[in-house]
């Protein structure tokens, strides 16, 4: 099987971009309006996968969001990447919904809009309930969120319907509506304080007495005797967080009993981490499961099928021939319906090749927004991405071979 996209490598834990932050204590001003032109805002871009700053322009026909091109996210794969127009007439809803930031320390204020298309090709109504599509901004502050919001609202009550045909809106990621984002951060948020507490192990809270018992539930059952044979290891920071004797694996792995391993190992998984939706990140309370494996499951491609179902996020992990190893992200359940699917949330991956004396570099495609050709299986093959005959990879039914190439469905980097 030929190797996936070949793009620039990154290093496999590219940190949180801290320097993609907004400061509500920083000095203020009025929000430029100039009396013709439209409002201009400080503004994050909440993607699934990272929170991108730059400026966002609210008019009552468009809103458009340009990137900061100091931003190191931006400058490695390029401004049009996270550049976002989005007509008026395709807004469904719009809101501002004001919450706590991640630490609970201060507020954050966001401009949440259901939107009707993401391309301005496809189109959904208000009715469409299932899977809707999200844009959601950080501003600076309250002011900022008031003037977006009102401008927006009012530009909606003037000219309520849609016009036919295409529009100019582009949003290359759909994201995650606040209310989601708010119950994952709540949730990291608690786990964080109980693990940070400093307490002497004599005097170990019955908290974390509780978070040590749910952390062991997780991690599954261990072989005593072989722990005594092998005696304890050294926890490393980066993949462990400690506190009063218990600790959480960032990535918990479960196995099938007939099966010692996997390609996808906890360094690779953890390469993978940054990349994930934000509730899929939180250390110790997601379990990565094998779901189906060739050398545990048998070949078969309806064993697979049968595997996955019902199971709506899931990583695929291909090692081919020549020992390069790649897959995807893949947001709705696998099944054989001989058509494209899925979602803005789904990308493919690169590691290289394997070796293992190298530090894992892992290469991101995201999703283009060009077509919504994410994924698709039918009985014969499976695979991820689509458009001018080409697919980012595709496994046949034997399970022995495939191809992979570049595609539209996903951005190739610089």
């Amino acid at each position: 099987m030929q190797h996936i996209l070949r793009a620039k490598s990154r290093p496999r834990r590219p940190r949180t971009p801290t320097s993609s932050s907004l400061s509500p204590k920083s000095s203020r001003h009025e929000p430029q309006q100039p009396q013709d032109g439209p409002l201009r805002l400080q503004a994050l871009y909440c993607t699934p996968h990272i929170k991108v700053p730059g400026k966002l322009f609210v008019s009552p026909l468009l809103v458009t969001f340009v990137p900061d091109p100091d931003d190191k996210h931006v400058q490695e794969f390029g401004g049009e990447l996270y550049t976002v127009t989005l007509e008026v007439q395709d807004l469904l809803q719009c809101g501002g919904i004001t919450m706590p930031q991640e630490d609970g320390t201060d507020l954050a204020y966001f401009l949440q809009m259901e939107v009707r298309t993401l391309n301005g090709q496809i189109f959904r109504t208000p009715e469409d309930q299932q899977d809707p599509w999200f844009l959601v901004f950080r501003l600076l502050d309250k002011e900022d969120l008031r003037h977006a919001t009102a401008l927006l609202l009012e530009a909606k009550q003037a000219h309520p319907g849609h016009h036919a045909g295409w529009t100019q809106t582009s949003v290359p990621f759909p994201c995650l509506d606040c209310m989601a984002e708010l119950e994952h951060a709540v949730h990291h948020h608690q786990l964080q304080q109980q693990l940070d507490k400093k307490k002497d192990r004599s005097s170990s809270s019955s908290a974390a007495r509780l978070m040590g018992s749910f952390a062991n539930f997780l991690s599954g059952p261990r072989d005593s005797k072989a722990a005594d044979a092998q005696g304890p290891s050294p926890a490393k920071p980066s993949e462990v967080v400690e506190e009063a004797g218990c600790h959480v694996d960032k990535v918990v792995f479960q196995l099938p009993e007939n099966c010692q391993r996997s390609v996808l190992n906890k360094d690779l998984a953890e390469a993978l981490l940054d990349y994930l939706p934000v509730g899929l990140r939180l250390p110790g309370l997601v379990q990565w499961v094998l779901r189906y494996t060739p050398k545990a499951h048998g070949v078969s491609l309806a064993t697979m099928f049968r595997n996955l179902a019902e199971r709506k996020k899931t990583i695929i992990i291909i090692q081919d021939t020549e020992d390069y190893i790649f897959g995807g992200f893949a947001t709705s359940a696998w099944e054989p319906c001989g058509r494209f699917y899925g979602s803005g949330e789904a990308f493919v991956f690169s590691f290289g090749k394997a070796s293992t004396s190298e530090v894992a570099l892992v290469q991101f495609f995201p999703w283009s927004s060009v077509n919504e050709c994410c994924m698709y299986a039918d009985h014969s093959l499976f695979g991820m991405g689509g458009g001018e005959g080409r697919h980012a990879f595709v496994v046949q039914a034997d399970l022995l071979q495939g191809h992979s190439s570049p595609t539209p469905t996903f951005k190739l980097g610089p």
